[in-house]
């Protein structure tokens, strides 16, 4: 089936093109011009932007669902609902639990897969736990553990759509975890960790390239007998080999620190991510956990915004793809270049991603439609999210 978006403001990787037409067929994007070609349907982005689909990194759930424990129909639900802010890829993501509890979630999204192969669930993200005790934030301190390769490799071999893990480096066993997960062709991120400057960079080297939600769950600049040492978050900024994630919603960082890693590392070494957790699409005062129902951590639902009950630390995200892409316009204004790159081509290209994340011949056609207020009209893939 042939299809055709007209009277398009069309982002591309370099430009924004005016009054342009996209075409594709069976997916895939294979005409942009200006004119307007033989179609079986026509639709018309009355002057809207026309951007890739955004790529989530890491997602825990949303609307009242995890990937924790949820059950193969409210794996879809979670799919299905941040598709409708715009998610046309993501990676299905875990926290800090037990053993069991981290296979029982593995093997549902496996079964999800196999049922849903066209679904806009890529592949997973472990985010832990394999994580720093002294940087826990909403993880469960009861379920870190050490790095072990064995363990890495196993699950890779059973659930191979693990694409990427996270976990602090400098613990005992971190370096060679990384350098492993590297080798099994998993991205690898430091996560709540409490390295220093110079564990960083020796984790660059050791098959760690993406930084894990900078700013939270790592440290900063620290003093030692009076000398400062710099952290994790100045390393993150500091190497260019390293591309960071950010949870762009306006509270974990608020705009100015979102203008400030903007000017540092630029729009192809950014990643927009929601972090949303199952409170996401929650009403303000809803009382619900971070993880599973039965062994997750209490959050609250305030000021657009999870947190612990303790109210000293965020949990996660309640942000959906799209705004978190409008609080970043916000911050650094409209470059429609730059934002779509964080949300899109940066991500996919993170994982290694060809065909996805930009406009162009040859590109998958997952498509978004947005108006003038940077709102989605329309969101346009042919995955499909099985409930």
């Amino acid at each position: 089936m042939k299809t055709v978006v007209k009277n398009a403001k069309i982002v591309t990787a370099t430009e924004v093109l005016e009054g342009y037409t996209c075409a594709f067929e069976d997916g895939v994007i294979d005409y942009i011009g200006k004119e307007i070609p033989l179609a079986d349907e026509y639709i018309d982005a009355e002057g809207g932007y026309l951007v890739p689909g955004f790529i989530d990194l890491h997602c825990h759930g949303g609307n009242g669902l995890e990937f924790m424990d949820a059950s193969e129909r409210e794996i879809g639900e979670i799919a299905a609902f941040h598709m409708a802010h715009g998610t046309t890829t993501m990676l299905a993501t875990t926290l800090a639990a037990s053993d069991a509890e981290t296979e029982g979630a593995l093997a549902k999204i496996a079964a999800y897969k196999a049922a849903c192969p066209g679904s806009s669930i890529e592949g997973v993200h472990l985010e832990g736990p394999w994580l720093s005790p002294l940087q826990c934030g909403a993880q469960n301190l009861a379920h870190m553990k050490k790095p072990d390769t064995g363990e890495l490799e196993s699950l890779k071999t059973r659930y191979p759509f693990i694409l990427r893990a996270g976990a602090a480096p400098e613990l005992e066993g971190g370096m060679a975890f990384g350098r492993r997960g590297k080798e099994l062709g998993i991205v690898m991120s430091p996560a709540h960790t409490d390295a220093d400057f110079g564990e960083c960079e020796a984790a660059l080297q050791n098959g760690y390239n993406l930084m894990t939600h900078l700013y939270s769950g790592m440290k900063g600049v620290t003093r030692k007998n009076a000398y400062r040492i710099g952290g994790a978050v100045e390393a993150g900024l500091y190497f260019d080999e390293y591309f960071v994630e950010i949870i762009a919603d306006g509270k974990h960082l608020p705009k100015d620190l979102l203008r400030f890693i903007y000017k540092i590392k630029g729009a192809d070494r950014i990643a927009l991510i929601t972090d949303a957790i199952r409170a996401c699409g929650l009403p303000e005062g809803t009382k619900t956990v971070i993880g599973s129902r039965e062994n997750g951590l209490p959050v609250i639902m305030e000021d657009g915004v999870a947190k612990l009950p303790t109210r000293d630390s965020f949990a996660g995200s309640a942000s959906t793809f799209d705004h978190v892409f409008r609080t970043m316009a916000d911050a650094i204004g409209r470059d429609m270049v730059a934002l779509s790159k964080m949300a899109s081509l940066t991500p996919a290209r993170i994982m290694g991603w060809q065909d996805l994340g930009e406009i162009a011949l040859g590109k998958r056609a997952d498509l978004l439609i947005l108006d003038n207020e940077l709102k989605i009209k329309k969101v346009i893939t042919n995955k499909e999210n099985r409930l």
